[in-house]
């Protein structure tokens, strides 16, 4: 009998659909169409440069491989397959040329045919086995099953240079890059033949061709027994806060903090670093471990005791148009000491002082953002700010960005939606009244600001139509209705009202920030710019607006960042790199624990001026694989910005960059045209605006012109309340808009690639 088998017959395929999944490229990405089309260009020369080899080899486990559980001698199959070099070749050059969506989709094909090979495989190894009348009863892949020893132990065992001229490194891998090597450890039953790849056991928990069946977790709380189903990729942190389990780890999922720790009382779970870091020993034979880092492959019943605390910081900041002094409002919902869920606490000798005067109405102006809440009790007469009140948004039990929460409504969760935030803005209010004095007879309307999904999941709508083109709202106009119709309860004898909106992706909160600014009464051109996953714009004056919305991705939230977080104390912020030293600030100046979004584009802004990071966005090649350290946590864990992440932060920039270019030329203007860029929301409160045009997020000809404005979303609700004529320059904004739609304009497109290189311009 042979020991050494050849794969024949293989036949590498490339699918449209994998190749879009390993590029995170979907139908509303901006450059879905541009992606399927180079996919067209080139799949033919693509399935040219495969060139698919494969070797299969019974043999050992040598000393140096062997552990308790796999000893030296256990019999074994060594197998290695290889695409060649010749798409990761093409790849490598599209980018040195500047041509990324080439470059990341010949990447993104030499992972799909390397992956088709496997089918292949696993019957070369059926074929192999009945021959030596034995069954595999494992299969192993480096590192997580076996040192990634076994890389060079293969190469040599299986001849691979004199077999097919793949070579190793030092650093134990493969040439061609494209290349794959599992070892099958045998068994004598013939019978058992377990060699399919089982991503139950793969901890790539990141890879895009994972599919697993949804895990079963048990949870015993409060006497009761629940039980729910945990998706693929998904930790049991977030599957108890989809499940309606309220509670915030404020390292934002990177088991640092230690909030969400649960007990496995029922299951066998692996240990993480993380929980070696935060339990003793013997709470880890208790079965503590942390929820953010914990993803089982096998059913499991848990029990905790969790608090619902929150730590994000929450702007309520806002201009007001001709005037130079702010309203300024609570920044941060800080827990203990700012009120329950971060209400600003004005004292005791203050409540009752606003009651005191019978003739006194009042009004509340709200801002419902995806993440969090704010809302003002304003002075009727005045229209001054008595006090204000945040919390967070607890819809963020069912997914943190509005494609989620439109998800969660249409697969049955549209009335928990809507009680979660019904019941957020009433426990708001309540607060608000209490810690004022303010008795709720005597507030005569509430005016909310927010974008379409939250209007649509607050007032119940379905929003089957609102995530699919041509991506229809049921209704934008005022709604208007009494505090019992729209909030569900009599707390409140009101008059209650949802700002209106332009289309689904420019809602409520832009119109009303555009009222804020006077966009109604401009004669010179300006630009509001909205920076966040959707990142809203509007650009015009009294007599024109052209508005539209860009897919900027999380990024400018610490989303899809390595070591990225929300804007909670001990986030990296601030980052200077001079001499080679670096320098961070955090919020609240705590202890770093991971990056916001103002941290990630100070991060990138200095990498580059230090040459870290070329204008392609190259890392350079000493942080290529490990990324560059920026500070280290309270643990002596390394906080790393990584070449992913630097990819991450062209995206987005380049989806704003290519959103301003595409309305200026829409709208028929040049940057010198414009008079004011208007920064809106937490992030655009808190950026360098000189690092954001550094890296090429915004012109060089708008220094100088850029303000931040905080909450112009609430500034607008006050605004409504404030000012008589305000609902007729509503009407007026709504009437001199218009929307472009970026996911089918060929200009954006253009902008939109050439923006990833990171200079001014």
């Amino acid at each position: 009998m042979e020991n050494f088998y050849e794969i024949d017959k293989l036949c590498p395929k490339i699918e449209l659909k994998s190749v879009l999944k390993t590029m995170d490229c979907y139908e509303d990405s901006p450059v879905y169409e541009e992606v399927v089309e180079e996919y067209e260009d080139h799949y033919e020369e693509a399935m040219r440069l495969c060139d698919p080899v494969g070797v299969i080899g019974f043999g050992e486990i040598p000393a140096e491989l062997a552990n308790k559980k796999y000893p030296e001698g256990t019999k074994v199959i060594y197998a290695v397959m290889s695409v060649g070099n010749g798409l990761k070749e093409a790849s490598t050059r599209a980018f040195q040329e500047g041509d990324y969506v080439c470059g990341m989709l010949y990447d993104a094909m030499a992972d799909s045919a390397l992956f088709s090979l496997d089918g292949r495989l696993v019957e070369k190894l059926r074929e192999a086995c009945s021959e030596h009348q034995v069954g595999i009863k494992r299969r192993l892949e480096a590192p997580h099953d076996i040192s990634m020893k076994v890389q060079k132990v293969a190469w040599e065992y299986l001849n691979l240079k004199e077999r097919f001229g793949i070579r190793i490194s030092e650093g134990l891998m493969y040439d061609p890059v494209k290349t794959s090597c599992q070892v099958f450890v045998l068994t004598e039953d013939p019978e058992i033949f377990k060699a399919q790849h089982d991503c139950r056991n793969c901890p790539n928990l990141t890879c895009k061709m994972r599919n697993i069946p949804e895990t079963e977790v048990t949870v015993l709380k409060d006497g009761k027994r629940n039980a729910f189903l945990l998706k693929d990729q998904e930790s049991v942190m977030e599957g108890l806060i989809r499940n309606g389990y309220k509670f915030s780890a404020f390292c934002g999922g990177n088991g640092l903090c230690g909030k969400c720790k649960i007990r496995v009382t029922e299951g066998k779970t692996a240990i993480s670093p993380e929980d070696r870091k935060i339990f003793s020993e013997e709470e880890l034979r208790d079965g503590w471990r942390l929820s953010c880092k914990l993803f089982p492959k096998r059913d499991l019943t848990i029990t905790f005791d969790l608090n619902d605390e929150s730590d994000f910081e929450i702007l309520t900041d806002h201009r007001e148009e001709g005037d130079q002094d702010w309203t300024e409002g609570k920044t941060a919902a800080e827990g203990a000491g700012a009120g329950s869920d971060g209400a600003e606490n004005i004292g005791a000798e203050r409540a009752g002082e606003y009651a005191e005067d019978s003739d006194i109405s009042y009004d509340i102006a709200v801002d419902i953002g995806t993440t969090t809440i704010a809302m003002q009790l304003l002075k009727g007469t005045t229209g001054k700010a008595v006090h204000t009140v945040t919390t967070i948004n607890h819809q963020r039990a069912y997914g943190a960005d509005v494609i989620s929460r439109m998800q969660a409504s249409m697969g049955g969760k549209k009335e928990a939606l809507r009680q979660s935030i019904q019941t957020d803005l009433t426990e708001g209010i309540k607060r608000l009244l209490e810690e004022s004095g303010v008795e709720a007879g005597k507030v005569r309307r509430v005016a909310i600001g927010g974008n379409t999904t939250m209007g649509h999941l607050l007032m119940g709508y379905d929003c089957d139509t609102l995530g699919v083109y041509p991506f229809t709202p049921v209704n934008i106009d005022f709604i208007e209705g009494s505090f019992q119709e729209i909030l569900g309860n009599d707390l409140l004898d009101a008059s209650t009202v949802l700002l209106p909106g332009i289309s689904t992706y420019v809602g409520g909160d832009i119109v009303s920030g555009l009222l804020s600014l006077g966009f109604d009464s401009r004669e010179q051109v300006c630009l509001l710019v909205d920076l966040g996953t959707n990142g809203e714009m509007a650009l015009g004056n009294r007599d024109k607006i052209m508005v539209t919305s860009t897919a900027a991705g999380p990024a400018f939230e610490g989303g899809n960042i390595s070591c990225g977080m929300g804007s909670v104390a001990g986030a990296i912020c601030s980052v200077k790199i001079e001499d080679g030293t670096v320098s961070v600030k955090t919020i609240r100046d705590q202890a770093p624990v991971g990056l916001c979004g103002t941290g990630v584009v100070e991060t990138v802004a200095e990498l580059v001026k230090e040459e870290i990071v070329e204008d392609s966005g190259l890392l350079d090649e000493e942080y290529f694989e490990d990324g560059f350290p920026l500070a280290k946590d309270p643990e002596g864990k390394e906080i790393v910005f990584t070449q992913q992440d630097v990819r991450e932060i062209q995206l987005a920039k380049a989806a704003v960059r290519g959103g301003v270019e595409t309305l200026l030329v829409r709208y028929g203007i040049s940057y010198d045209d414009v008079h004011k860029v208007y920064l809106a929301g937490g992030f655009g409160y808190k950026l360098d605006t000189e690092k954001a045009i550094a890296i090429g997020m915004f012109p060089e000809e708008f220094q100088g012109k850029i303000e931040a404005i905080g909450n112009s979303s609430l500034a607008g609700a006050v605004e409504y309340l404030t000012e008589q004529d305000s609902r007729e320059r509503i009407g007026k904004i709504l009437s001199v808009s218009t929307e472009i739609n970026l996911s089918a304009d060929k200009d954006f497109n253009e902008f939109y690639m050439d923006s990833m290189f990171f200079e001014k311009g």
